[in-house]
């Protein structure tokens, strides 16, 4: 019997990021930015963002992030 495959060592899965090309990347940031504007920069709720882009609330907290939106500026327009 070929042992040899006990041996192996496993490979770490690095984190793969995936970005997106720079004009999918500005779409996706001014429709989260619209819906920011609509929701006032409510990220949660019934009335937030995430739910008018049928997100979950913590992937849209990430994509703000990752896509460097001030909410604050949103929550000035009221």
């Amino acid at each position: 019997m070929d042992e040899t495959w006990l041996k192996r060592e496993l490979r770490a899965n690095p984190k793969r990021t995936i970005t997106l090309p720079g004009s999918l990347a500005k779409q996706e940031k001014e429709m989260i930015e619209a819906a920011l504007a609509t929701s006032h920069g409510r990220i949660s709720g019934p009335s937030g963002a995430a739910t008018k882009l049928g997100l979950p609330s913590r992937t849209l907290d990430s994509k703000i992030k990752r896509l460097k939106i001030n909410v604050y500026r949103f929550k000035a327009l009221r």
